[in-house]
């Protein structure tokens, strides 16, 4: 969907959001504490409160700072309070320094206390800014977004460890850290004591060369990226039966030689499997018979070359799947991709040989026909 970019400049945009709050009735301030996340956003937008800012892709408004000061003014804070979805999107950021543990005036009691810069966002974009490191966040960068649930910083140039101050986002649902500089072992903590409740977990290109099985814990995930990283192999346990939400995995790309028995444990929902691009000699026996709500299953350019390339019960429970179109005979709502096999490109020239003869046949006989015609004629 085309969204129309907001031409003011920065400035403008907080001065505006910030004057919209300043004017809110303190009532309805108060009935959006305690109403829930969608309701919050529906309610605000209702009464031109801004909970939402696009301002991505505007570099030159971020120079020569390249961080995030333009944001932190204090005559802004009230736009900031009310925002819900932030997107700074290739901006040309080095670092987000500021925006972290403050304190504020002394209370009436003598002590300091802490502000929150972003009380309620939800949604956070930080991606396609290469310049941002391990070294830009603040250490206490995490406790500025106490309501965090997506968290996308994609095309960043985070590694070779996720930071820590990300780690300590507790309570999000989607993190995206795809093409970063992550190296190594995959956080072994996510699962255990970090991001138990994420549902979407993306780290496509990478250099991840093993994962910890904290990811097998993970009951709320539904998503599961691990493309184009250097994976030889999965422990067992990940995934496992603890992940009752798991419907898509995603590992192709890959260095893998074989998947852990384990993938078995979650055949109940698995209904989109990518192996696609890695070094598999043989498929887990079994994976058809649990895995009846398989739809897309993707074992592209692999080494099998096994005739039998899926296992039997595969084959009795889906049927082959089409050369071409990979929609199997027994179940057309299940589609398998094959191609770059050793043994099914053999069936696959096999295949076009076949339909070569059978067109050439096919010609003959037209061509036989028109002659037959021809000589009755005469």
């Amino acid at each position: 969907m085309f969204v129309k970019k907001d031409l003011r400049k920065i400035p403008q945009i907080l001065a505006d959001a910030s004057q919209r709050a300043a004017s809110s009735p303190p009532s309805l301030s108060e009935e959006q504490d305690d109403a829930p996340p969608t309701k919050k956003a529906k309610s605000n937008k209702n009464n031109d409160i801004i909970t939402e800012m696009r301002l991505g892709r505007r570099a030159p408004e971020f120079l020569p700072s390249c961080n995030a000061s333009i944001l932190l003014q204090p005559k802004f804070r009230p736009a900031l309070d009310n925002l819900i979805q932030l997107s700074l999107y290739d901006c040309g950021l080095s670092s987000l320094a500021g925006i972290e543990l403050h304190p504020t005036n002394d209370d009436d009691d003598g002590t300091s206390s802490m502000t929150t810069l972003f009380p309620k966002l939800e949604q956070l974009d930080i991606g396609r800014n290469p310049k941002l490191t391990n070294d830009s966040l603040p250490d206490s960068f995490h406790t500025q977004f106490p309501s965090l649930l997506e968290l996308w910083c994609d095309d960043c140039s985070f590694g070779p460890t996720i930071p820590n101050t990300l780690l300590q986002m507790h309570h999000v649902h989607v993190v995206r850290m795809t093409m970063n500089k992550l190296e190594g072992q995959l956080e072994q903590g996510i699962g255990i004591k970090y991001w138990n409740h994420i549902r979407v977990l993306a780290m496509d290109g990478n250099k991840l060369d093993s994962v910890g099985k904290g990811i097998g814990r993970l009951e709320y995930l539904e998503k599961l990226h691990l493309r184009q990283n250097k994976l030889s192999s999965l422990p067992e346990g990940v995934p496992s039966a603890a992940n009752t939400s798991l419907t898509m995995l995603c590992l192709s790309s890959n260095q893998l030689t074989s998947l852990p028995k384990s993938i078995l444990d979650v055949a109940d929902t698995l209904t989109e499997l990518y192996v696609n691009g890695n070094q598999l000699q043989t498929l887990p026996e079994g994976l058809a018979q649990k895995c009846t709500w398989l739809q897309k299953f993707n074992v592209a350019h692999n080494n099998i070359d096994k005739e039998e390339l899926l296992p039997k019960d595969f084959v009795m429970r889906f049927g082959l799947p089409d050369v071409v179109s990979g929609q199997c005979t027994k179940d057309d709502a299940c589609v398998v991709r094959l191609e770059g096999n050793p043994v099914a490109e053999r069936r696959r020239k096999a295949y076009l040989e076949e339909e070569k003869a059978k067109a050439k046949a096919l010609e003959m006989e037209r061509a036989a026909a028109e002659m037959e015609v021809d000589s009755d004629d005469d």
